[in-house]
């Protein structure tokens, strides 16, 4: 009996979760994949590259959703989330509306605002 209950001790203990340095660095890689495949976009015409670029935003945002933070950084991490969400959301406008400075400032303060949520989690590839 004594057996079980160690063992069901260290099989609790052993899932405690994703620790910090596997959710940085997957964050971190999300972000590198959308900043790396923006760059490959780079000799599209405008509107091409405008609906690629939405794409490449919506991927990285079901990549951050299901990104598993530690148990301290899960408000954090769902605020940023909902901050890509906006993010998203605003270069959706903007791209159905390019000439639109009004729908670009927008993009532009959603994105600095997900950025300085990043850096509050530390994590260093999500400002670009």
């Amino acid at each position: 009996m004594r057996r079980c209950a160690l063992l069901l001790g260290l099989v609790v203990v052993g899932c405690g979760g994703p620790d910090r340095e596997t959710f940085v660095r997957e964050a971190n890689s999300a972000c590198r994949d959308r900043a790396a495949g923006q760059e490959a976009l780079a000799e599209l015409q405008a509107d091409e590259l405008l609906d690629a670029s939405t794409r490449l935003y919506e991927q990285e945002l079901e990549v951050l959703r299901a990104l598993e933070p530690p148990e301290e950084d899960r408000a954090a991490h769902a605020k940023w989330v909902r901050a890509n969400a906006d993010l998203v959301q605003a270069w959706r406008r903007y791209a159905a509306d390019a000439g639109n400075e009004d729908a670009r400032d927008r993009v532009l303060d959603r994105f600095d605002r997900a950025a300085a949520l990043a850096g509050d989690l530390g994590l260093t590839q999500c400002d670009g």
